[in-house]
């Protein structure tokens, strides 16, 4: 299939349609945790999508994170710009932390609110035109968490130091997947989390 080929669909009349591009290219990633071999040897990559059909024609393929939930599968999606690992020691990472909700006892909520982040994402929604500078530049990926103990949503930034962009960030997340008032978010730094310190958590929202 030429790449031209791959870049358009065919209509219901049969004419042909050129694909809708995303701001970026996206990779979808999966972990399931296996003590046998090392974390990064249990990352599989699933595939690369750079338009907006390819992403629906993935997320719709893949298990729900409810799904893998009541399977009791301990389990990780993740969602990462093109080129950049979904790992803290990726250099686009390495600087940087992330914003985490958690969500025990939310398997009713938990697809929506990991949908709506990836919408967000890929909608180039972190970002407004008020904005010196895009907020989702400092966006690298995030990940939903399967633990029989608790599930988790992470959005993951390069940023770690500027606490305008950061909190910023975080309640445009909040916002975007329709956080209310009582319910927090936490951020930590990689470097700190990855060292176990108990001053991890830097900022909540």
């Amino acid at each position: 299939m030429t790449s031209t080929a791959a870049n358009t669909r065919e209509s219901s009349n049969d004419t042909i349609v050129p694909k809708s591009p995303l701001e970026c290219s996206w990779t979808f990633w999966y972990l399931k945790p296996d003590k046998r071999t090392s974390w990064e040897q249990s990352l599989i990559k699933l595939i690369d999508v750079g338009f907006v059909e390819d992403f629906w024609a993935t997320f719709n393929h893949l298990a729900t994170p409810a799904k893998l939930a009541s399977m009791r599968t301990n389990s990780d999606y993740f969602f990462f710009k093109k080129g950049i690992r979904p790992m803290w020691e990726d250099k686009a990472n390495e600087k940087g932390g992330r914003w985490l909700l958690m969500c025990a006892n939310q398997d009713n909520k938990l697809d929506d609110l990991w949908l709506e982040t990836l919408l967000g994402m890929i909608g180039d929604c972190f970002s407004s035109d008020s904005d010196s500078q895009p907020l989702s530049h400092f966006v690298t990926g995030c990940n939903v968490s399967i633990r029989n103990r608790g599930h988790k949503i992470a959005l993951w930034l390069s940023e770690g130091q500027n606490e305008t962009v950061i909190r910023e960030i975080g309640r445009r997340w909040k916002s975007m997947i329709n956080l209310s008032s009582d319910v927090h978010i936490q951020f930590d730094l990689h470097n700190e989390s990855a060292s176990g310190s108990s001053k991890a958590v830097r900022y909540e929202a």
